[in-house]
């Protein structure tokens, strides 16, 4: 297996293949691997979703979208945005439950060379205010319950959703509507901003993760090459494995697009595959059997509870989940023994990854008959671009076995914490590796979490600091 893997990843990267990667030095002389067949901007990488124009896209309760349609839509959103005063470079937030104004608003957003700021609609207005305002914010796109409280922000333009219609804002249709369907001319390179996402670490204070374009486009294209990379493999053992441009491709979106999970695994891997959105505005286990059934899903990825909850659930024989091919989990392991009884009793097999907001998701990934044998690991470290390493309190690496902090460097790394350079200094060296905070330890091939540097409550896969808890009124 071993060397199979490794022959495969040297024939997807060679010169000429998709994945091929050079090594290029940045600002401040370090070296890192970068793909030569990928877009320089995501506005570029948007482009992927006219190569499945006339393919399903979205799917949303009774709404359906083609590629192309989505694609016009967050055209006329950035145009909208442009009429409105925003620049390449100016922040732009959104904070609502999930639906596919969200998408048009995020794509229409970085499509201009504008940053996007997914706010975590679980805050609260204080924290939704603090967010705002920190990131510098011209203009938010929110529901109606995100809106209340944000009276006092008379400075920032608010859109509102059109699922819930609120006369004292325009809605997102009259804000985009009579706008061209193309994307403006906009000069947006590599390096440029792209995202600020707001994390919660041990210190109670939510951190803006403020990354790149190269860094979003680098992850999605190595989730890919690491999927080429398997399903290859396994093709192997088993001469009928789907191809990863299957035709009948769809993922319920079963999570927050302000988490990189939501937006990165469910929504910019589905643009470059072609592969149908099926969206969810809150979980619910016996509606996602539904859908599941109804719009033939082959793809899942949330939080361990969630696949564990479909399993349990006592109409799950009733439903036909033929169509299901992976049960993918991020955000906390899952015990050894669901991994094996997920295994059991569905025909797909499941998946697990481990990654950060700091690093855009990227980090390892276990799939297939190597997770299962390995259920406690987190899998491989995703290919080529990603290097991770055991190090001790002085960025000392440390051999096969032994436990300590796990340190990440990747052209998916953040470029910084917005506008706190202690926190950043504190968890990036200058030779651009980035201290997860996770303990771990590697046996092979396969990266082990075991702890946390310091102490955080996971509620649901989403990392709350305990002076968060300690200061609420749960």
């Amino acid at each position: 297996m071993k060397d199979l893997y490794q022959e495969t990843l040297s024939q997807l990267t060679s010169p000429g293949q998709m994945f091929e990667t050079k090594e290029v030095v940045n600002d401040s002389g370090v070296t890192f691997n970068e793909y030569i067949n990928f877009p320089d901007s995501i506005r570029g990488y948007l482009d992927f979703a006219l190569l499945h124009s006339d393919k399903e896209c979205l799917v949303y309760e009774g709404e359906r979208y083609t590629y192309k349609e989505v694609f016009e839509k967050s055209a006329q959103t950035g145009n909208a945005l442009i009429k409105e005063g925003i620049k390449k470079g100016d922040k732009v937030a959104i904070c609502m439950q999930n639906n596919p104004e969200f998408i048009f608003a995020y794509l229409g957003i970085v499509g201009i060379g504008a940053v996007c700021v997914p706010l975590n609609s679980w805050w609260i207005p204080s924290e939704v205010i603090y967010g705002l305002e920190h990131s510098d914010a011209k203009l938010l796109f929110a529901d109606k319950k995100r809106m209340q409280g944000l009276e006092s922000l008379e400075n920032i333009k608010k859109i509102v959703t059109t699922y819930t219609p609120d006369s004292s804002f325009k809605s997102f249709s009259d804000f985009i509507k009579e706008h061209s369907t193309s994307f403006p001319e906009v000069d947006i390179g590599r390096n440029d901003h792209a995202t600020i996402y707001y994390t919660s670490g041990s210190t109670g204070k939510p951190k803006g993760v403020l990354s790149s374009q190269k860094a979003i486009i680098s992850t999605v294209f190595s989730w890919a090459c690491f999927s080429s990379i398997m399903k290859e493999v396994d093709a192997q053992k088993n001469p009928i494995t789907s191809s990863l441009l299957e035709e009948a491709s769809a993922i319920l979106l079963c999570v927050p697009l302000f988490h990189v999970t939501g937006s990165h695994a469910g929504m910019f891997m589905s643009i470059l595959v072609g592969r149908k959105i099926v969206m969810m505005k809150k979980w619910d286990a016996g509606i996602a059997l539904q859908l599941i059934e109804q719009e033939k899903i082959s793809d899942i990825t949330g939080v361990p509870t969630q696949t564990w909850e479909l399993l349990n659930h006592p109409e799950r024989l009733n439903y036909d989940l033929s169509s299901l091919k992976t049960l993918g989990a991020g955000g906390a392991p899952r015990p050894a023994e669901h991994v094996r009884q997920l295994d059991s009793e569905f025909e797909a097999r499941p998946g697990i990854g481990y990654g950060l907001s700091e690093t855009n998701a990227l980090g390892a990934l276990g799939s297939g008959d190597e997770y299962v044998d390995h259920p406690q690991s987190t899998g491989r470290v995703v290919p080529p671009l990603t290097e991770i390493k055991i190090i001790d309190k002085n960025w000392n690496e440390l051999k096969e076995g032994e436990v300590g902090e796990i340190a990440i460097k990747s052209l998916g790394n953040m470029i910084c914490y917005w506008k706190n350079p202690e926190a950043t200094k504190e968890c990036m060296s200058d030779d651009g590796w980035f201290k997860s905070g996770d303990l771990g330890k590697f046996e092979g091939p396969f990266l082990y979490i075991l702890d946390r540097v310091k102490d955080i409550v996971i509620r649901g896969g989403e990392n709350i600091a305990c002076p968060e808890v300690e200061g609420s009124n749960l």
